[in-house]
């Protein structure tokens, strides 16, 4: 069966993704300084870390340590 076959036939079905996840994970803010988000990174030894806007409380991006050292070119 092809993927896309797949997809179209569970198009109505969810996946509870809650038994995999963190229930209280560190997050940023997009108004944060990105110090904190290293500080984060460094001390907590994270791979990922959702960015919240503040006034809508959704995520708008994942942060990642790929995306720091790129950033930092390190």
């Amino acid at each position: 069966m092809e993927v896309e076959e797949i997809m179209m036939e569970n198009l109505n079905r969810l996946v509870d993704l809650r038994p995999y996840m963190i229930e209280e994970p560190y997050i940023v803010y997009t108004t944060d300084k990105l110090h904190k988000c290293l500080e984060l990174f460094r001390t907590m030894h994270l791979r990922a870390l959702p960015v919240i806007e503040p006034n809508e409380g959704t995520c708008v991006f994942v942060l990642t340590r790929q995306d720091l050292f790129a950033y930092m070119s390190l």
